[in-house]
């Protein structure tokens, strides 16, 4: 017998029993005439009732039933849904396995084309100390020196006479002192440049090796002296600064000894002097001009070291300020979008900021780095 049947049974029984006691009360106070209709009436109301709850207990029976069989089809629907869903999270899986695997390949492409971007502007300086230095030699006074040498072992048996009675000899001790002063300068000239050639050739084995540091290497903080970070930046730019006339303003405040990434800062520096100088070739006509101001500002959050690098170039449109430093944006002909972003991220992993401004086309530019200041002494 099913729960909803013994329901049925016992409320049935119930009934009965009231009815019976109620009967037994009618029986004891009416005449039989009266307890018969009495009698009739109870029993039409009884089977009423018997009906009542019968249809109750089937639509009861009928209810559960059909809660069973939902009960069932939710549970089907559900194991099939959980299926679903494992198959869908599966292929979400793979898909993001795909996408880190993309993003992965997009990022070190991107490493490759930033690295290669700023050692093509270190390799511009190097290639014009490369051509000093090749120039220097080619033309060298050295070849005066071999001249005065040979002449003066044609004149060996009577050297003495040669040099105080002929006119070519009194003149050689004089011309060998001048060459020797030339000589002397020649070889300041050469080591200048090839200390700026090894500098170069130094910051790109440092830029080739700062994709090391976005896959999770620790940076190398040093002691460094900004102002002269500015000057390998000027010098590593040196060469197209010449030759475009442009003239450099330098507005330095007295800064202490900082501890600095000087590759990284040196990157930045290199990028921002070399995109002022190439703002200017918009506007030909006028002189070029570019400002480096450099000092510590002193927000709420602290110190700042901030280095401002303006030119009075073709100016920035509204519309392109806040692309500027988007990977593979740029506004150049022959441009890649790659100095500024590297710029941008280089300036993050400092802990510091790089923004630009300007007034609109025509009216110039200025990018601003701010670095945390960490002085030596504090260390």
């Amino acid at each position: 017998m099913t729960t909803l049947s013994r329901m049925s049974w016992t409320a049935g029984t119930g009934l009965a029993l009231a009815l019976g006691s109620i009967l037994a009360f009618l029986y004891s106070g009416i005449s039989t005439h009266d307890a018969s209709n009495y009698f009739i009436y109870l029993l039409i109301f009884s089977a009423a009732m018997a009906c009542s709850f019968l249809y109750a207990a089937i639509s009861l029976i009928r209810s559960h039933a059909v809660i069973n069989r939902v009960n069932r089809e939710l549970q089907s629907a559900n194991a099939t849904l959980e299926e679903r869903v494992r198959k869908r999270t599966h292929e979400l899986e793979e898909v993001q396995d795909q996408l880190m695997h993309t993003a992965r390949q997009s990022g070190m492409a991107e490493i490759a084309s930033n690295v290669l971007h700023n050692v093509g502007n270190v390799l511009n300086s190097v290639n014009v100390s490369a051509g000093v230095i090749s120039s220097k030699v080619r033309n060298s006074k050295s070849q005066g020196l071999a001249k005065a040498v040979q002449l003066m072992n044609e004149h060996a048996a009577d050297l003495p006479d040669f040099l105080t009675r002929d006119v070519r000899g009194k003149t050689l001790p004089e011309y060998l002192n001048k060459l020797v002063a030339a000589l002397e300068e020649e070889k300041r000239n050469i080591g200048d440049e090839l200390g700026s050639l090894i500098n170069g050739i130094e910051h790109i084995k440092e830029i080739v090796a700062t994709q090391q540091s976005y896959s999770g290497a620790s940076s190398l903080i040093e002691p460094v002296q900004i102002r002269d970070l500015i000057e390998d930046a000027l010098r590593m730019n040196a060469g197209s600064i010449k030759r475009h006339q442009v003239t450099v303003v330098k507005d330095f405040a007295e800064v202490p000894v900082l501890l600095l990434d000087k590759h990284l800062v040196l990157q930045i520096l290199v990028n921002l002097i070399d995109n002022a100088r190439r703002a200017m070739d918009g506007v030909p006509d006028g002189p070029h001009r570019i400002t480096l101001h450099m000092g510590i500002v002193g927000p709420a959050e602290g110190p700042r070291l901030q280095i401002r690098v303006e030119d009075n170039g073709e100016g920035i449109a509204p519309q392109n300020l806040r692309l500027l430093f988007s990977h593979g944006f740029t506004t150049r002909k022959n441009g890649h979008g790659f100095g500024l972003h590297s710029c941008a991220l280089a300036a993050k992993e400092m802990a510091g900021t790089i923004t630009a401004h300007s007034d609109g086309l025509g009216r110039g530019a200025a990018f601003t780095l701010e670095l945390p200041v960490n002085p030596v002494e504090r260390v």
